[in-house]
């Protein structure tokens, strides 16, 4: 990843160089151009230049994000990013897309999800650890303007894999409840829930069972 940075940067010191020969080459140049098309070429150069060096930016943040994915519960921030209807949890993507089935039936339904509190994210890496986890993910969800008393709840959560062991846990009056999950496919935890709350998302080795 070093080399494609070093690259990268490489290209744009080529390119900004290029704009001082390109400048010299014309004044020389037999057919000398109009000072019209210099501009425009000189300018075509600088736009060059600027979307380089947004590559650069862009690669140093996917290197880093890279070195801060992962990993355990322990490991992950204790801030988690959130925008849209996305969380970002230390490099994992949770973000849920809608067609939620209410009360057994099918709806035009999305919840909203943001990133709870940090004590909430604590409270969870805890949980996590005692039932020797990896804490994936944790949310908060809400749906303005709708009630419910069942709903059958697809998050998408980037990284699982079929096979994996997701377990579910809701905040719930001060304790972590366990939810049923009754679907694990690639990228996918489909989720039974009967109210919002915090939600933490835990791979564990096998199946767990706890209420906190």
């Amino acid at each position: 990843m070093k080399k494609i940075i070093a690259l990268a940067l490489a290209s744009v010191l080529f390119v900004t160089s290029s704009i001082c020969v390109f400048a010299a080459d014309e004044v020389s140049s037999v057919q000398s151009p109009t000072p019209k098309e210099i501009m425009e070429k000189l300018e075509k150069l600088e736009k060059e230049n600027a979307e380089l060096r947004k590559s650069v930016s862009d690669l140093t943040k996917a290197v880093q994000a890279n070195r801060g994915g992962g990993g355990g519960g322990s490991s992950k921030p204790s801030a988690p990013s959130s925008g849209g209807n996305y969380v970002n949890f230390g490099g994992t993507m949770t973000y849920q897309g809608g067609k939620i089935e209410i009360n057994g039936g099918k709806s035009n339904v999305t919840f909203t999800i943001k990133a709870p509190a940090g004590g909430t994210i604590t409270s969870a890496n805890s949980l996590a650890g005692k039932v020797g986890g990896n804490l994936l993910s944790c949310i908060e969800t809400s749906s303005p303007g709708v009630a419910f008393r069942t709903a059958k709840v697809n998050f998408y959560l980037a990284g699982v894999q079929p096979g994996d062991n997701i377990a579910a846990y809701q905040a719930q009056n001060g304790n972590w409840v366990q939810l049923p999950v009754v679907e694990i496919r690639q990228d996918h935890v489909v989720v039974n829930m009967s109210r919002h709350g915090s939600i933490a998302f835990i791979r564990v080795p096998v199946m767990a069972s706890i209420t906190q």
